[in-house]
């Protein structure tokens, strides 16, 4: 309907200017943050929609202040459920990076598309962001940290660490999650005790609970690792972030499955409902896995009666 409106064949004195198209794109644009910030409903359905529509906006009429979209940007991956977000491209697969909604744009969508995308190309989208330059200095760090993230996954160890290093250093919004991230780097190298200094100082925001219960788990210690992953439950829930606490919750069912079979059927349990309408890929399947060990540590078949020995007059079956 708007491009009917805008290409229609007219040459009146009313008909509507690019500066005029321009100008409605701001204030759509702005409206859509009010919602978002001073609306009767703060919620996460809420932030995806002004999400969706506002990048859209920046984008196609290639506004050049993010304005709230950067504190939207946040509060999208603050709690690592990737819904679909990103308007679709121009026409085509590959976006063109030209300005700093564009880039956002391909930021958010391939944060998002990384859970069914392999990691090479999630670094890949990534550094070409980085490397345009278009993002404000406040969200540089996004695809920095995201992309130290996508090489630890890919056994870049070292270019990793370097990106965590950097986020961790600019003391930006990620800088706890980045520190984390250094944290877990050490744990995978068996740096334990630097793992453990470094988890107890991360607090909330690092996730310490999580970092901690990862560090009981691969000790061999399941019931302490799963008290930690309670903790680190609860303390989502105090923050409202949903996708953290079903993340602890599958860890949690996971290491009581090799414990206690029958409690963890009660936390598997409460671990689907906290993931329902959640897109956490990895952490559904950390649900799947301790549904197998769960299963796999209970009798099958109970009371079945033994099979019985042949006589000694039976004859034996031709093969």
């Amino acid at each position: 309907m708007r491009s009917a409106i805008r290409n229609a064949e007219d040459h009146t004195d009313d008909r509507w200017s690019e500066h005029d198209w321009q100008r409605a794109a701001l204030r759509a644009l702005t409206a859509l943050g009010q919602e978002w910030a001073h609306g009767p409903r703060r919620e996460r359905t809420v932030l995806i929609g002004v999400l969706r529509q506002g990048l859209r906006v920046a984008r196609n009429f290639t506004l050049d202040q993010l304005g709230w979209l950067t504190e939207a940007a946040f509060a999208y991956v603050g709690d690592s459920v990737w819904e679909p977000l990103a308007p679709p491209a121009h026409g085509h697969e590959s976006a063109v990076l030209s300005t700093p909604a564009d880039a956002l744009v391909e930021t958010l969508s391939t944060l998002a598309r990384r859970q069914r995308e392999h990691r090479a190309r999630t670094v890949e989208r990534l550094t070409a962001v980085i490397d345009s330059g278009l993002l404000p200095a406040e969200l540089q760090e996004m695809p920095v940290y995201y992309r130290a993230k996508a090489l630890r996954d890919t056994g870049r160890t070292e270019d990793s660490r370097r990106g965590y290093q950097q986020v961790a250093d600019g003391g930006g919004r990620l800088a706890p999650a980045a520190r984390r991230g250094l944290a877990q780097a050490a744990r995978l190298a068996g740096d334990f005790p630097t793992t453990l200094t470094a988890a107890q100082a991360l607090g909330w925001e690092g996730r310490h609970q999580r970092v901690l219960g990862d560090l009981y788990w691969i000790q061999g210690e399941p019931q302490r690792a799963a008290e930690t992953y309670l903790a680190g439950r609860h303390e989502a829930e105090q923050h409202a972030k949903a996708g953290e606490a079903a993340h602890n919750q599958a860890l949690r069912a996971l290491a009581l499955a090799f414990v206690d079979p029958r409690q963890a059927d009660d936390e598997l349990d409460l671990a689907e409902q906290l993931l329902a309408g959640l897109d956490l890929r990895a952490t559904t399947i950390n649900a799947a896995i301790a549904s197998l060990i769960r299963d796999a540590g209970s009798p099958a078949i109970e009371d079945a009666p033994a099979p019985c020995a042949p006589n000694s007059t039976s004859r034996a079956s031709p093969p």
